[in-house]
């Protein structure tokens, strides 16, 4: 199966002639925000003083989502040595990532703890720029795709212990994410699908009635700090620390969300690189252990809601980027899981976390 084409630009290794040539009507301040000789102007206002007056600025633009924001690291040359930074350019103002990146940092989550995030250096609102350090590290991700048992198993378990540690103590601030918003988005995700008829129409409607079938049936969860996105793709593995980047969606919300998203990715990895989405099972496995180990509970049947509802979230993006096959294989996936779950309703939730994977 071939793998879903992005709707993103990614663009390496660019000289700044070519990193000022990045356009993009729908982000006003980007060619601002790409210009070295305004950003020497800028950045002295949010960097540490003791980093010393600036004395070259190369970028290297990371990653374009054309009309949202275009994420690129900045390498300073300064008196006092050489920084980088990533910088994320919006659409429109999102000071509000930098607030919480600060709040995060305050709530035992700076880059010098075990577990931790970038460290933000500041928000410069006439750009719509973010700016926060460049943390070292491996990718989580591709740990989990390593031939080697040992670093699959690190990664997972690395991921599954920051996400442990954020949900049991990460601020909860920002939007708070409930069942009935959930669902509103799911019918959204559900009639952009309906008219297509057979198999996304269909499928796609019996999947989204049995959410709200499931939904009825769920109990109270408390809810946390959420991330909004996590997967072994924000994380980054390093000595003695796991950093989680990519702070764009954080939100208070259930927190089988933040578990659902990384084992639904798991399935796509799978999918994506070995031909088949149970490949990285015992990553999920080892994941979810490592996630109760740390003194989470896992609530079957939200677990099973949310993996459901993120198969007809992705189904929906797949199908815009005209993935056709990768579209069923996810709103297939989201049926499986919940029938599946449906039976583990009357199962003790110890039993349910170990046979949901299996």
């Amino acid at each position: 199966m071939t793998s879903p084409g992005p709707v993103r630009r990614t663009m390496r290794e660019l000289d700044v002639a070519k990193a000022c040539l990045v356009s993009d009507p729908g982000i006003p301040t980007l060619e601002k925000a790409l210009d070295p000789s305004v950003l020497r102007e800028c950045l002295p206002e949010v960097l540490p003083s003791d980093w010393g007056a600036i004395r070259d600025v190369r970028l290297d633009v990371l990653k374009h989502h054309v009309g949202l924001r275009c994420t690129f690291e900045i390498t300073l040359g300064t008196t006092s040595g050489s920084y980088s930074l990533i910088g994320k350019v919006y659409a429109e103002d999102r000071s509000d990532v930098y607030r919480a990146m600060e709040e995060i940092v305050r709530a035992g989550f700076g880059p010098e703890e075990e577990f931790a995030i970038p460290r933000p250096i500041g928000f410069l609102a006439p750009l719509r720029l973010l700016l926060y350090e460049k943390s070292p590290g491996t990718r989580a991700k591709g740990l989990v795709l390593s031939p080697n048992a040992f670093e699959r198993v690190r990664a997972a378990e690395g991921c599954a212990r920051w996400l442990a540690r954020f949900h049991a103590r990460g601020p909860r601030t920002g939007r708070v994410v409930r069942l009935k918003d959930q669902l509103s988005f799911l019918e959204g995700c559900w009639r952009s699908l309906a008219d297509l008829g057979w198999p996304f129409g269909d499928k796609a409607g019996r999947l989204f009635d049995h959410l709200n079938a499931a939904a009825l049936r769920l109990g109270g969860i408390e809810v946390c700090a959420g991330h909004g996105r996590y997967t072994c793709g924000q994380v980054l593995l390093a000595d003695v620390r796991t950093v989680t980047v990519d702070w764009d969606t954080y939100r208070v919300a259930d927190p089988s969300c933040d578990v659902a998203r990384t084992l639904v990715d798991l399935k796509r990895l799978g999918l994506k690189h070995f031909g088949s989405i149970d490949s990285l099972d015992g990553a999920a496995q080892v994941f979810l252990k490592a996630y109760t180990a740390a003194g989470r509970v896992v609530v079957a049947t939200h677990l099973a809601f949310q993996k459901a509802a993120i198969c007809l979230e992705r189904a929906k993006r797949d199908l815009e980027k005209e993935a056709r096959e990768w579209s069923e294989a996810m709103l297939d996936e989201g049926l499986r899981i919940l029938k599946l779950g449906a039976f583990y309703l009357a199962v003790d939730w110890p039993e349910c976390i170990v046979l949901m994977f299996t």
